[in-house]
């Protein structure tokens, strides 16, 4: 036997073993539905903390819905983790607005949390964008702008060549209308896109945060916060991240594993 075929021999029996391995391993890794079913089986039989950290595992093996969230809000919720729970809810929310089991809880969560931070000081752009996310997703709106936009189109074209078209006074004022709507359409889409509230948001996830005028345990006091209170994330250093209030009158820095940022990875 050759060295040429020896090695070929001995490469596809390493290659052989690593499919091997590598099945197997799969084999053992349990499903993501496994996994739900058994943080949903911990959950009715009120183990709410062991609930929580499976609903997490999901989340971190990059499974992303609602319905998970809103189960991880619950979980944290029976659980006493106020600020955790409002933060799931919130994300929950982001996914499916129109969710009157989200929203509701969300509101309950909430009414539970110590601060009463009172929302302002938003452009005209950004409160545009908070109404419109409260019942259409950044999705549904695109693709709503996107029927419009053909719709118009094709009525504008019909116009065009056509020139014979039953009714064409109608038809012409319909194409007005729809312009209209199209443009409103794309206006709504480019406040949602581009003056998201969540793209910076934050929820305070420890009990209490002392919010210090600067990045380090030797900085004043400004003001305390509690778990669920809402943020908006400004700039992070070292373990320490700025928060602000909505509004901007009040900020400060606290260190970055008290607040958490609404958007994953951020």
């Amino acid at each position: 036997m050759t060295w040429f075929r020896r090695c070929a021999i001995a490469l596809l029996a390493g290659l052989g073993g690593a499919v091997v391995v590598v099945g197997a391993a799969l084999a053992q890794a349990p499903s993501p539905t496994d996994l739900m079913d058994e943080a949903n089986e911990q959950y009715e039989d009120e183990e709410y903390a062991a609930a929580a950290q499976q609903y997490e595992a999901l989340v971190a093996s990059g499974y992303e819905d609602a319905a998970l969230y809103y189960n991880l809000g619950n979980a944290y919720f029976k659980d006493g983790d106020i600020g955790r729970a409002v933060l799931n809810y919130l994300r929950a929310e982001e996914l499916s607005p129109r969710d009157a089991d989200i929203r509701a809880n969300l509101e309950l969560a909430r009414s539970r949390t110590v601060d009463r931070v009172e929302s302002g000081g938003e452009s005209l752009f950004a409160s545009v964008s908070n109404l419109a996310r409260r019942w259409v997703t950044v999705g549904e709106m695109g693709f709503l702008s996107l029927l419009l936009w053909v719709g118009c189109a094709i009525t504008i074209g019909v116009l065009s060549v056509w020139r014979a078209v039953p009714r064409r006074q109608a038809v012409r004022n319909g194409a007005v209308v729809a312009s209209a709507a199209t443009l409103l359409s794309f206006l709504l889409l480019l406040s949602m896109l581009y003056a998201n509230p969540n793209d910076d948001s934050g929820v305070v996830v420890a009990s209490t945060v002392e919010v210090v005028s600067g990045p380090g345990e030797q900085y004043d006091t400004e003001f305390t916060l509690h778990s669920g209170a809402q943020v908006r994330l400004i700039d992070s250093r070292q373990g320490w991240v700025r928060i602000a209030l909505p509004g901007g009158d009040l900020q400060g820095w606290a260190p970055s594993n008290d607040v958490e940022a609404l958007r994953r990875g951020g």
